[in-house]
């Protein structure tokens, strides 16, 4: 493209040149040999005017290309950041609904319930205890029972000034006494680990070798002993088993015990 204009600009110098040289000659001649140059030189203006344009169009190209690269990204930035905050609103309204089912709860409670939040957990006893963040001063006292709306968590132990110990109900020194809903059957809960450790289990102890339990049949606290209030979840069976001289079912607890995060503490069974 560069030679072409140069030789154009030779051209145009020598027609100028030789206009001059004719310039006081005849007029008619100068005419005639400029429309002769323009004759000449017209397929290569035409040429370098559509070369310019070609040129203009894709230099232009890659302009609207580099700013739709951009814009994608730009785009893609600000759709991650969409996509974290509604991550983080979901993570609110999830919690939110936490709070006013177990607020709902405790306002449904015939019983006396004390909120708590778990501030401990060790990795070595997860599935054993808790601590929670009320203690002597909030009036709470050793074998208070320790509940969520879904069913019983377990009950204090050791008590200090402004925190608890809370043994759970899949530790096998947390013992409760239990009937089957729609059955006389009794018996006695009392955790235990599963053989992979992978997640706490419960059994429903001195059962009749006729009980006969169906999967799904929930099993309820008693109130025999004085301890725990009759009426809460502990669980579902999931399967009834004889052995020489009684029966006993495996139990999945009422309360999901690996994700707890808030708790109730029954300081007193009369509202």
């Amino acid at each position: 493209m560069r030679i072409k204009s140069k030789l154009i600009a030779i051209a145009i110098f020598v027609v100028a040149l030789a206009v001059l040289i004719l310039g006081a000659g005849n007029q008619a001649a100068v005419r005639q040999a400029q429309a002769s140059f323009l004759a000449l030189i017209s397929p290569f203006l035409r040429s370098g005017s559509a070369l310019e344009r070609k040129f203009t169009a894709f230099r232009e190209g890659l302009k609207t290309l580099e700013q739709l690269e951009n814009d994608s990204r730009t785009l893609r930035t600000v759709n991650r950041e969409l996509s974290a905050t509604n991550q983080v609103f979901r993570g609110l309204e999830a919690e939110n609904n936490r709070l006013r089912n177990a607020l709902g709860y405790r306002e449904r409670a015939v019983f006396k319930l004390m909120p708590a939040r778990i501030i401990g957990r060790d990795i070595s006893t997860w599935f054993n205890q808790i601590v929670i963040d009320r203690g002597s001063e909030d009036g709470l006292k050793r074998d208070m029972p320790v509940l969520t709306e879904d069913g019983l968590v377990g009950k204090t132990t050791v008590v200090s000034e402004r925190s608890a110990i809370v043994v759970l109900l899949s530790d096998e020194n947390c013992k409760v006494a239990a009937n089957v809903e729609n059955s006389r059957e009794q018996g006695i809960v009392r955790g235990e680990r599963s053989s992979s450790g992978s997640m706490p289990m419960a059994s429903l102890f001195f059962l009749s070798k006729q009980a006969a339990l169906k999967p799904g049949q929930r099993v309820l606290t008693s109130g025999v002993g004085g301890v725990f209030p009759s009426g809460v979840s502990l669980g579902v069976v999931q399967e009834f088993r004889v052995r020489e001289l009684d029966g006993y079912a495996t139990l999945v607890p009422a309360v999901d015990l690996t994700t707890l995060q808030d708790v109730f503490v029954v300081v007193s069974q009369q509202k």
